[in-house]
């Protein structure tokens, strides 16, 4: 007896590939949203009624893998906007850092000019000799008038002697008599001389009648 060994017939492939096609067209009807819209809005839509709770059990896991995909993408892009926060906060930290050196060199700045300011401002008062050239008899009274002088009648006696002495006696004519011969009681001697002699003579007196020490 001679037994032969049978050939295994192969898978039929080709009678599963057109089912497969129709049924992945099937689905790409249902899942695309034209098409989609077309068989649950239109003729088919009876149909659609009947079979539609069937679908959306065999679709579920489409439906889970394109909400992952959603959900990596939304996660990528929240990670992309934190980065850009931080970036953003750093920059911010760095500005404000900025802004306060800024702030602080202005400060340091604006006081150092108020400073200068204030040096300029100030004019140096030149120690004023006593008038001991116009006699020492009556000396009781000039030393009253200087003693009741301010530190702005000093600066105005300074400015009196730095003048020309024809430009000061006009200044001194509209002044009163009492104030004009106290600012001379701080200056000295030569200087209240020149603007003396520069004055009229009348007002010269009434000066020298308010302050007897200014009399040679």
């Amino acid at each position: 007896m001679i037994v032969t060994r049978q050939r295994r017939k192969p898978f039929p492939v080709g009678r599963l590939l057109l089912p497969l096609v129709a049924i992945l067209a099937i689905i790409g009807a249902l899942i695309w949203p034209p098409s989609r819209a077309a068989i649950t809005s239109g003729p088919l839509s009876p149909l659609w009624q009947s079979l539609g709770p069937r679908f959306a059990v065999v679709a579920a896991p489409f439906h889970f893998a394109a909400q992952n995909q959603l959900i990596a993408r939304r996660n990528h892009e929240i990670v992309t906007l934190q980065a850009q926060l931080a970036n953003a906060q750093r920059s911010l930290a760095t500005a404000q850092k900025n802004t306060s050196a800024l702030k602080a060199r202005v400060t340091q700045l604006d006081a150092q000019v108020a400073q200068k300011s204030a040096k300029v401002s100030t004019p140096s008062v030149r120690p004023v000799a006593s008038p001991g050239a116009f006699g020492t008899s009556n000396t009781a009274s000039g030393s009253n008038l200087a003693a009741s002088a301010t530190p702005d009648d000093r600066r105005v006696a300074a400015d009196w002697a730095a003048m020309d002495p024809s430009k000061a006696a006009k200044v001194v004519q509209r002044l009163p008599v009492p104030y004009d011969a106290k600012i001379f009681s701080l200056m000295s001697a030569s200087d209240v001389g020149a603007i003396l002699d520069a004055l009229p003579p009348a007002f010269a007196a009434r000066i020298t009648q308010e302050n007897p020490t200014l009399k040679p």
